[in-house]
C-alpha cells in the first residue's frame, strides 16, 4: 500500500476523490456544528446564527484550500534530512482514513462515482436542515434586537468563558489540522524525493572542470532528469550545496600567502554529477552530499568537517562510504 500522503490516481479520479472527501468532511463538520448549536441553545441567537452560517459556508470551501496553504508554507526544518515529529505523522496518518477516506483508500472509478452520488443526494437534506435553522435563528435574532431596542438592559446571555474557550480551541484545532497536514505531507514527499535522488547519485562519477568564462561571480545549479550541472561554482559554494548551508558557513584553514583569496573561494569550476533525478523542479542539492564529499576527498585530498566530525572518506583513499545516502 502506498504511503498515506500519496494519491497515485489519474487526474479525473483524483478530482472525484477530492469531491467525495470534501462533501464527507462537510457532513462531519455539520454534525459537529449542530452539536455546538445545541450546547449554545441558551445563548443569544446571533451565536447560533453564525454557527449555522459557518455550516453552510463549509459546503462551499473545502479543507483542501487549507491543505494547499500548509504545503505551500512548508514544515519548518533546521536540516535538509530532518523529518516531522513522529506524533505529528502518526496522528495525521491515523486520522486521515476517517477525514479523507476517498483519497487515502484510493476510491476511484465506479466506487468513487457511487460515493459521490450518495453524498450529493445526502446534500439535499443537509441543505434543508441548515436553511431551516438559519431562518429560525435569524427570526430569533431579529426578535431579540427588537426587544433590546425597547429595553437596552434586556441582553441575551453569551456563551460564557469556559464554553467560549472550548469553542475557540476546537475551532483552532479544526482549522489548523489541514494546514499542518499539508505542511507534513510536503515535508514527507520532499524527504522521499531527497532519499531517492541521494541513492541515485551516491556512486556518481563527478566531473569537475575549470569554469568557462562569462559568469563572473554568479552560480547556477540546474537539475535535469539525467543529472545535475553546477555552473561557475567555487569549492566553498560546492560544499554549501552539498551540505544544505549558506556558503558563509563553509571555511577552510589553509590559505595561500600575501592575503589573497585562497583556493576555497577564488577558483571556479563547472561540475557535472550524472544520475537519475526523480523531480528536477523539486531537487534538493543535499542529495549531492556523498558524491561531492567523496570527489573532493579522493581527487583533491580535502577534508570536510560537520560539527567537528570529519566526513567520510575524510580525505583518504580506500575508505568505505556508508550505505545510507544521507
Amino acid at each position: 500500500m502506498a504511503p498515506w500522503y500519496r494519491t497515485p490516481t489519474t487526474r479525473g479520479d483524483a478530482v472525484v476523490a477530492a469531491l467525495v472527501d470534501h462533501l464527507w468532511q462537510s457532513v462531519l463538520i455539520l454534525g459537529l456544528l449542530a452539536l455546538a448549536a445545541f450546547l449554545a441553545r441558551g445563548a443569544a441567537a446571533i451565536v447560533r446564527l453564525w454557527i449555522w452560517r459557518i455550516a453552510a459556508l463549509k459546503f462551499l470551501v473545502p479543507f483542501r484550500v487549507l491543505f494547499v496553504i500548509g504545503a505551500w508554507v512548508g514544515y519548518p526544518i533546521t536540516a535538509p534530512e530532518e523529518m516531522p515529529p513522529h506524533y505529528f505523522t502518526a496522528s495525521i496518518a491515523s486520522a486521515s482514513p476517517v477525514v479523507a477516506p476517498a483519497q487515502i483508500r484510493h476510491i476511484d472509478g465506479w466506487a468513487g462515482g457511487a460515493c459521490l452520488l450518495i453524498l450529493v443526494v445526502a446534500l439535499v437534506p443537509c441543505a434543508t436542515f441548515i436553511r431551516d435553522h438559519l431562518r429560525r435563528e435569524q427570526q430569533k435574532h431579529f426578535a431579540e434586537l427588537a426587544r433590546l431596542e425597547r429595553d437596552p438592559d434586556d441582553v441575551e446571555p453569551g456563551l460564557g468563558f469556559l464554553r467560549g474557550l472550548a469553542y475557540t480551541a476546537v475551532t483552532i484545532v479544526v482549522l489548523a489540522s489541514p494546514v499542518l497536514a499539508g505542511a507534513v505531507d510536503d515535508r514527507l514527499a520532499r524527504h522521499e524525493l531527497l532519499v531517492d535522488d541521494a541513492h541515485s547519485l551516491r556512486d556518481a562519477d563527478v566531473v569537475m572542470k575549470p569554469a568557462a568564462p562569462g559568469m563572473g561571480q554568479r552560480v547556477r545549479l540546474v537539475a535535469q532528469r539525467d543529472g545535475v550541472f553546477i555552473r561557475n561554482v567555487s569549492i566553498q559554494e560546492l560544499a554549501g550545496f552539498a551540505y544544505g548551508v549558506n556558503r558563509t558557513f563553509v571555511w577552510g584553514d589553509h590559505f595561500i600567502q600575501r592575503g589573497e583569496l585562497d583556493w576555497l573561494v577564488d577558483a571556479r569550476y563547472d561540475v557535472r554529477i550524472p544520475g537519475r533525478i526523480s523531480d528536477p523542479e523539486r531537487f534538493d542539492s543535499y542529495a549531492l552530499r556523498v558524491p561531492i564529499t567523496r570527489m573532493l576527498a579522493l581527487k583533491h585530498g580535502l577534508e570536510l568537517y560537520v560539527n567537528d566530525k570529519c566526513q567520510p572518506p575524510c580525505g583518504r583513499y580506500g575508505v568505505a562510504i556508508p550505505e545510507e545516502p544521507l
